[in-house]
């Protein structure tokens, strides 16, 4: 057996050396892995994170079902031993129980306002007469309603205009009768038709490829690119219109905003090397209405420039891009709960279900009972001053001591983990964040907008994409208009064709703004609620 001398050093001076060379190895090899450890557990959570987005819950809300409380009280302590104990009732949520509600018997009854068609059905004649003569009357009725549907119903409108001439006296010319003003004059489509269409791609997210099929299916030809070129015809045509609805929204000096991508095929913008350009959408939410707008971009020169003349709070998500519009003066910034909530719940999720999270779970419980003085104060219908007072009074200081564990836990986490990231963007953005309970009609968050945002990208995944920018703009204005109309209760339909058939008539500002919502829904209360209509017909048993 061969064995290997290691050659040892001469001197006890050389040794020692030796010892120190070691060491630093060593030193240097555990620092490498406990990069990679770290980096491991990163990933780990990562991973766990995205498999949650993907297939677990979307809502913020979590809770582990191994837990009877929202956190460990003892680890909890031991994280933070100077922190005062807390009693149990001031930090767990308790929730009222509650008892599902029994349906009514009718359980099925049909909802009001629908055409109602009366089917009597009624003996013959001859089985009136009993054996002796005797005549059977009505002494009561059995009632029993089915609902019914009938195909869309389409038909073609025919204008005639009439021409006139004075018999014998050419010079003195023919007179035409004309045209009402439509918003697409050469067109086939009539309003009720572009409505119908708008509702289907817009609300009901139904691309215009689906929606040929469907005309197919009743014999009528309407190519996809016909339509199309309608959508971004009357898309332009209402563009003054919402010029008028957002400076409305402006009345009120508070506005939600939010911004998502959105994918164009021919944008003069796009890199030569990519078939495609990646703008983004715009929105701006009050209880107004609801305003989109397509850029190119998601710089802040945009919503600085849709913004140029608003004075008031501006509530966002904290993306940098909105501080353009702050630094004026004219703004102040508010932030988003929400969001800090969600870096929190994220820490819950991507931590699995074996591994504790006693910060996060303190935090988010934390917040919870800040929506709910919120919800208590929407349930009991307080005004703003009302809502500010309660805040002051329990919101604040909840607040001040969330901040306070916060800034307390973040020296301890690792800055690149996912708590770390979470207590330093709640630090970060506190100040906005906080800015809420300084007034009453201030949102704890930016969920408004968010809801607004929400139907833009739900159909983005069934349309994938637009044509070009004249197409996003125009998604941009029939989204507006649907939006806002939702806002005050409008039917949807009813509210797009009266504005379609309408807006070639408006030739002053007085005559466009009575087309927002706010005021069709004050002014023409038909497009709030269906007239019955009732009809009836008499069915008789037929004779055996």
């Amino acid at each position: 057996m061969i064995i290997s001398r290691v050659s040892l050093p001469k001197t006890l001076e050389l040794a020692h050396q030796k010892i120190i060379d070691q060491d630093k190895i060593l030193a240097q090899k555990d620092a490498e892995i406990l990069k990679k450890t770290l980096l491991i557990e990163l990933l780990e959570e990562r991973y766990r994170l995205a498999m949650a987005r993907r297939f677990g819950r979307s809502a913020d809300s979590f809770l582990r079902p191994d837990q009877t409380h929202l956190f460990d009280e003892a680890e909890l302590a031991a994280l933070n031993p100077e922190e005062p104990e807390i009693p149990p009732e001031a930090d767990l949520i308790v929730v009222e129980a509650h008892q599902r509600k029994k349906l009514p018997r009718k359980s099925r009854q049909l909802p009001e306002g629908l055409e109602t068609v009366t089917v009597i059905h009624e003996l013959p004649a001859s089985e009136l007469v009993g054996p002796n003569g005797e005549q059977y009357v009505v002494i009561g009725q059995e009632i029993s309603e089915k609902l019914d549907v009938v195909p869309m119903d389409v038909r073609i409108i025919r204008h005639i205009c009439l021409k006139y001439a004075v018999k014998k006296q050419e010079e003195l010319g023919v007179k035409t009768a004309p045209m009402p003003a439509q918003i697409i004059p050469r067109g086939m489509a009539s309003p009720g038709l572009l409505a119908h269409i708008a509702q289907a791609k817009y609300e009901y997210h139904l691309p215009l490829y689906r929606q040929e099929q469907i005309w197919a299916g009743l014999d009528i030809r309407l190519p996809r690119n016909i339509m199309c070129q309608w959508m971004m015809a009357f898309g332009g045509a209402v563009s003054e219109l919402l010029d008028y609805l957002l400076e409305d929204m402006k009345l009120e000096h508070y506005l939600h905003a939010d911004e998502t991508h959105v994918t164009l095929l021919n944008d003069p913008h796009k890199k030569p090397d990519n078939p495609s350009h990646r703008g983004f959408m715009w929105v701006y939410a009050n209880k107004v209405g609801v305003r989109y707008d397509y850029r190119s971009s998601r710089e802040g020169k945009h919503p600085a420039e849709m913004l140029e003349n608003f004075t008031g709070h501006l509530q966002v998500d904290g993306y940098t891009g909105y501080n353009l519009v702050s630094s004026t003066g004219r703004v102040i910034e508010v932030g988003c709960m929400a969001h800090v909530r969600r870096k929190f719940t994220d820490v819950q999720k991507s931590a699995g279900k074996k591994t504790k999270t006693p910060v996060a779970d303190h935090v988010v419980n934390l917040i919870a009972k800040l929506y709910q003085i919120e919800k208590m104060a929407k349930q009991d219908n307080l005004s703003q001053d009302e809502i500010y007072k309660i805040r002051q009074e329990k919101s604040k200081p909840l607040l001040d001591k969330l901040i306070s564990y916060i800034k307390e836990q973040a020296p301890k986490a690792p800055p690149t983990s996912t708590i770390g990231k979470a207590l330093q963007y709640a630090i970060n953005h506190w100040v906005p964040v906080y800015r809420y309970i300084d007034d009453g009609k201030l949102d704890i968050d930016n969920n408004a907008a968010e809801r607004c945002m929400k139907p833009f990208a739900v159909g983005r995944k069934n349309w994938m994409f637009c044509g070009n920018v004249r197409g996003a703009q125009a998604a941009a204005n029939i989204l507006s208009l649907i939006e806002s109309a939702k806002l005050h209760d409008l039917k949807i339909f009813d509210y797009l064709s009266y504005v379609f058939e309408e807006i070639p008539k408006a030739t002053t500002p007085k005559q466009i703004e009575a087309l927002l919502p706010k005021y069709v829904a004050a002014n023409r209360p038909e497009f709030k609620k269906q007239v019955q209509t009732q009809l009836e017909l008499k069915i008789q048993t037929p004779e055996n």
